[in-house]
């Protein structure tokens, strides 16, 4: 997680790669589940996944690995009972966002649109992984959505002159010291 010009951290991501790299290279000894779990860790670093992928992975891996220092029957139960509850949390939410993309049909009334429900949802998923943040993921679901729709409109029919009023009112809209989200249209 370092920024730019930080040695230190420059520096230890050198060493930790370089070394896990020779452990892969060197070491046959290493067992297959811990051989997955550094190729894993040198792809893609833990802080930059996605928590329920996260979680699936590591799930696997310990459901996989023999080593009895490792492998925590309970626990591993718990977190495949987890997991599995909140992902049952997730279908349904995604169910109830199905039928109201459906009730409005989308697909007749803007058929130029991109049907991006689904990958709204996961984007909003990746931020709100966790139950209590249902209602957070289906509202923002809903406006990134609408949102979609709304810029397709705007590049399958809007002259420039329409898009600029449409941003001048959306701004209007918007508290005075508020992000300015249409920043692109006024280059």
């Amino acid at each position: 997680m370092a920024f730019h010009g930080e040695d230190i951290l420059d520096e230890a991501l050198s060493f930790a790669t370089k070394n896990l790299k020779s452990i892969l290279l060197t070491n046959k000894n290493t067992s297959n589940a811990f051989q997955r779990q550094i190729e894993f860790a040198l792809f893609v670093p833990a802080w930059k996944c996605v928590p329920r992928s996260l979680a699936r992975h590591s799930i696997d891996f310990y459901s996989d690995h023999q080593d009895a220092l490792l492998q925590n029957k309970k626990l591993l139960t718990f977190a495949k009972l987890d997991f599995n509850m909140v992902q049952s949390f997730h279908q349904q939410e995604l169910r109830e966002l199905s039928e109201w993309w459906k009730r409005i049909d989308v697909a007749t009334k803007f058929p130029y649109g991109r049907d991006r429900l689904v990958e709204c949802y996961f984007w909003i998923n990746c931020i709100y992984f966790e139950p209590k943040y249902g209602l957070a993921r289906i509202l923002n679901t809903k406006i990134y959505s609408v949102l979609t729709l709304l810029d397709d409109t705007c590049d399958n029919f809007a002259t420039y002159e329409e898009v600029l009023a449409l941003v001048e009112a959306i701004e209007r809209f918007l508290p005075q010291n508020s992000y300015i989200i249409f920043d692109c249209v006024n280059v």
